[in-house]
């Protein structure tokens, strides 16, 4: 099937972005996203959420999960929202949050605080803080040993960029001091996605933000995230925010944002890339291949896209979400509905 768009949110007097996405036991689409008045974000932040409960054909109202307003000229910032559910069956949806000034050059400063819902997204908890600083977290990863994993990124005292790791062995009540992922100088690691190969194997896929359109490192770990190798080179040229996980086929999709740096236009394309679980673990770039699927383009002047979340259907169709700019004089929510057959 060719790849549908879906409009799940657009209101042009918003900045709407950000997007993660999960699938219930009950067959229920949850997205969580921020509005904001700008990318950037001086003046609000909320965190949303919208459902599906018809395979993304139609969305829910806004939900609200939290409100973020400026008082006595701060603005206490909540930036990128993630949502998943756990083993136990609760959903979990967690975020970065930092006061603005000083803003996010004080990355060291902000944290990561936890929601949680029994009911299946109906009502959530009260909002609860952990040690985890850093910005731009991946999904909470809930390891086949019943560990919690929480990645970030920060800029340490020299304006060293770092991807870290928490764990957690009882189901966060207490966290682990921060494990360091990658940290190669040369390298600009951020926005880490982690997915567990079937051998147990961890490998986090994760942005290279020099800007000049290097590809995204990969780090690895055989020891559930306790110790990592690496980085090494994937085939992703210019990639930024990747989300990885699981297809029908076996096969591991990474959805992402394609920068070519240098003079190139800003976040214009969104690209998924197909690869085989022994491609994956390969720690040579000669030993890796996958393949390329182009999902959308964003045509504005003032391109802003490709931060994203997806899941599998019951019909192993792929729905993707997806924040862009394109026809919409301000980011809106679009979902992507596709089969692996495109690739």
């Amino acid at each position: 099937m060719p790849i549908e768009k879906i409009t799940i949110a657009r209101n042009d007097e918003v900045y709407e972005c950000f997007p993660c996405l999960c699938r219930t036991n009950s067959d229920k689409l949850i997205t969580i996203y921020r509005e904001s008045d700008s990318h950037g974000a001086g003046e609000f932040t909320h965190l949303v959420l919208r459902s599906s409960t018809d395979d993304g054909h139609t969305w829910s109202d806004r939900q609200v999960l939290i409100e973020g307003t400026k008082e006595d000229g701060i603005l206490f910032k909540w930036n990128c929202a993630r949502i998943v559910q756990l083993q136990d069956g609760r959903l979990c949806a967690l975020c970065d949050g930092y006061p603005v000034p000083p803003g996010e050059a004080k990355t060291m400063d902000s944290r990561v605080f936890l929601w949680f819902s029994e009911d299946d997204g109906e009502t959530w908890s009260a909002p609860q803080e952990t040690p985890i600083f850093g910005i731009v977290p991946d999904k909470l990863i809930e390891t086949s040993t019943g560990a919690w994993l929480i990645s970030t990124h920060a800029r340490e005292e020299g304006d060293r960029p770092v991807q870290y790791l928490h764990r957690s062995e009882d189901q966060g009540e207490t966290w682990s001091d921060e494990i360091v992922i990658c940290g190669q100088e040369g390298l600009y690691p951020a926005e880490a996605s982690i997915v567990e190969l079937p051998d147990r194997t961890l490998v986090c896929y994760m942005r290279e933000n020099s800007g000049t359109g290097l590809c995204g490192p990969k780090c690895i770990s055989g020891d559930d995230g306790k110790t990592w190798d690496g980085p090494y080179e994937t085939l992703m040229g210019g990639c930024h925010r990747p989300v990885a996980g699981f297809l029908p086929s076996g096969e591991i999709m990474v959805t992402y944002r394609h920068v070519p740096g240098a003079k190139s236009p800003w976040a214009r394309n969104l690209f998924a890339f197909r690869e085989s679980v022994d491609s994956a673990r390969a720690t040579e770039r000669s030993e890796q291949g996958g393949i390329i699927l182009p999902i959308d383009h964003d045509r504005s002047a003032h391109s802003d896209s490709s931060y994203t979340g997806w899941c599998v259907l019951p019909d192993d169709s792929i729905f993707v979400v997806n924040y862009i700019n394109d026809d919409a004089p301000m980011a809106q929510i679009r979902g992507y509905r596709f089969t692996e057959d495109e690739f």
